[in-house]
């Protein structure tokens, strides 16, 4: 990978992509996969996301049962759940006039999740943000919310959005 991506806005989204310890150590060992967007004129890329698997602990105190019961499909008092992650998501800034919206990358996104919600199921999508209202009301506008989760040390906060 050459260092043709930038992402100023998120350092660890550029570093995810460009350092061989992460994204392609990731990519080697299936702890997720990384789908480019590719310019099909000049070869750019445009934008990535990484998607994978992981168990999220609910902070069940404060959400709803029936919540809980539509995440999980089964039981209102679940206190884990499976879920895809979008590990990572991010633009190619050194692309000039990069055309690429979050739009278009989050309908990548449910393509390939659909894929393999068909194959093995799967009900919730989640990402883990920063702290920063601008990026939470990102996310909204596109149909996550914010759910409490048990992250032990980690100060992400977590939304999520339901694929059925």
């Amino acid at each position: 990978m050459n260092d043709s991506f930038s992402c100023p806005p998120n350092p660890d989204v550029e570093s995810f992509l460009l350092n061989k310890d992460k994204g392609i150590r990731f990519e080697n060992t299936s702890i997720s996969r990384t789908y480019l967007i590719i310019d099909d004129d000049t070869g750019d890329i445009l934008a990535y996301f990484s998607i994978s698997f992981k168990e999220i602990t609910l902070d069940t105190s404060n959400i709803s049962k029936s919540l809980i019961k539509r995440l999980d499909g089964i039981n209102k008092r679940a206190e884990t759940l499976k879920v895809y992650l979008i590990g990572q998501i991010g633009k190619n800034f050194s692309v000039k006039n990069n055309p690429i919206k979050l739009d278009f990358i989050l309908n990548e996104v449910y393509n390939v999740i659909a894929q393999a919600q068909a194959l093995v199921g799967g009900r919730v999508i989640i990402l883990e943000c920063e702290n920063q209202p601008k990026l939470i009301e990102l996310y909204e506008r596109h149909g996550f919310k914010l759910i409490e989760t048990i992250n032990g040390t980690d100060s992400l906060l977590t939304m999520y959005t339901s694929i059925i």
